[in-house]
């Protein structure tokens, strides 16, 4: 394929745009149900098509199919359509916004590869949408939640695309697996059909885009079946890891032996125990009317992420930030009680940063406070803050999150560190007997 005209090669970013190695392209054909390579006549869309790589891919790959399907490509950029015009003669390419695409149609299969990205103006984020347009995208999709990425919006439409018996087969960032974001999306996954998800590795995209994908393999039933898989693509075999028969669009998580035995062992989960909260982030900090940007007497340093270490707190100025001793309480009223705190991020080993904060300062930005439950099951929880931060900071934590989290993302959120296992008093001497 030629390469892309100069102003398409600007907007790649803009627009989400991550092309797709030819084996990945390859290896998604191949997922093509032998019911839908078996119908006489069959509907193709790729959502957001780009170079319309996939569409190209069943040609090369299955000539057959390409022929006999009627086939359509949906794209934003009107650049990129004059562009492979010349190479689609048997497509019908359409120029549109897909989310806001409003056709009768209804496909038998749906394969690409969507945009990825938080939809915004900011300069926080690449894929740029105006704010009339986000607003709509809210007010139609209704897995939308949070920060939600633009990709999920395209598996709910695409789904919502698709005929009875339909497949969905897209490459999507892993994310979606666990995050609080995509909540209702894996609830809507569950509802309307069975999902298998196999997981490719960080490595799909690099250099142009550092994150783990998966491919997402959906069968559009009205049957309630919930049936879930994860696999992995691993040396040319996908390998089944796990399988769940009635799936209700829960946290999606790897295992292994170390995992599992950790689970096992561990009587609680951190989110049994502690109330976990954010520091106030960065422009609430910045307008804060007793936050001053100089140390003046009784003042103390707001500290942050760059503060904490593992088992360890530097008490000093690194963000700029004071404010007074008694105002403390304007920030959050927990920071006048000693507690754990966590880092968003992990150390340059690897491992959790966490600290149990005695000297009762203020904190902003990517760090999580730890504060006891008061309830009848932390009453029996006899191991102390203390212990906790240090089991935390082991090698055992490290692993477990490596071993169930993957490479999906680079820093925990509030419900990956509720899932942690919490062992107890008697658990934590049998884990630093056997592990430590």
């Amino acid at each position: 394929m030629k390469p892309l005209p100069a102003i398409a090669q600007t907007k790649k970013k803009d627009y989400g745009i991550f092309f797709t190695p030819d084996w990945v392209v390859d290896f998604m054909v191949e997922l093509i149900a032998g019911g839908l390579l078996k119908k006489n006549e069959i509907s193709i869309l790729e959502p957001a098509c780009g170079g319309a790589q996939f569409l190209i891919g069943i040609k090369r790959k299955n000539p057959f199919l390409f022929k006999k399907a009627k086939k359509v490509g949906v794209e934003i950029n009107k650049e990129i359509i004059r562009h492979i015009e010349y190479l689609t003669s048997h497509i019908d390419l359409v120029h549109a916004d897909y989310l806001l695409w409003d056709t009768k149609l209804r496909f038998d299969l749906i394969i690409g590869n969507p945009p990825y990205g938080i939809p915004s103006l900011s300069d926080h984020y690449s894929l740029k949408v105006d704010n009339a347009t986000k607003q709509k995208y809210r007010n139609i999709y209704t897995t939308w939640y949070g920060k939600y990425n633009l990709y999920g919006a395209f598996i709910e439409k695409s789904i919502n695309l698709l005929k009875e018996n339909g497949q969905l087969i897209f490459i999507v960032p892993a994310t979606f697996m666990f995050l609080d974001e995509f909540k209702k999306l894996r609830s809507f996954l569950a509802r309307h059909g069975k999902t298998q998800i196999i997981y490719l590795g960080p490595d799909v995209f690099k250099p142009e885009a550092d994150v783990a994908t998966v491919v997402l393999n959906f069968k559009k039933t009205k049957a309630m079946s919930h049936r879930f898989i994860l696999s992995e693509y691993k040396e040319g075999k996908v390998i089944q890891i796990r399988k769940e028969n009635r799936w209700q669009g829960e946290i999606i998580l790897f295992s292994t032996t170390f995992s599992k035995k950790l689970d096992d062992l561990c009587s609680y989960r951190l989110g049994d125990v502690y109330d976990i909260k954010i520091s106030p982030r960065t422009p609430e900090i910045k307008h804060h009317p007793h936050v001053k940007k100089e140390k003046l007497s009784g003042h103390l340093p707001i500290l942050n992420g760059s503060n904490l270490k593992c088992n360890h707190i530097l008490y000093e100025s690194l963000t700029g930030y004071w404010i007074a001793k008694e105002k403390i309480t304007t920030l959050r009223n927990f920071f006048t009680k000693p507690h754990i705190v966590v880092g968003l991020g992990f150390r340059e080993d690897g491992r959790v940063g966490a600290a149990y904060d005695a000297r009762l300062y203020p904190w902003m930005g990517d760090v999580y406070h730890l504060l006891k439950k008061n309830s009848i099951l932390t009453l029996n929880y006899d191991l102390d803050d203390e212990e906790v931060v240090e089991y935390l900071s082991t090698n055992v934590v490290k692993r477990y999150i490596k071993d169930i989290f993957r490479e999906v993302t680079y820093h925990l959120s509030i419900t990956q560190l509720k899932l942690l296992p919490l062992p107890s008093k008697k658990e934590w001497e049998i884990i630093k007997k056997e592990w430590l």
